[in-house]
């Protein structure tokens, strides 16, 4: 069986801030991976031309 997880990162964005915490992406990564064995994780957000650095380590 293959698992995808498809996350909405402004939901993700604001859940975490109102917590007060900050998303270590690569971490979130190996959680998914090593609870849900996750094969690939497709992430739903806006473009902005000045955070292209992001897009790219995403």
């Amino acid at each position: 069986m293959r698992n995808y997880a498809f996350i909405d990162a402004q939901n993700l964005h604001m859940a975490i801030s109102a917590l007060g915490w900050k998303v270590d992406y690569v971490r979130f990564r190996i959680y998914l991976l090593e609870h849900y064995r996750i094969e690939k994780v497709y992430m739903f957000m806006g473009y902005k031309p000045t955070e292209h650095r992001m897009y790219d380590f995403l």
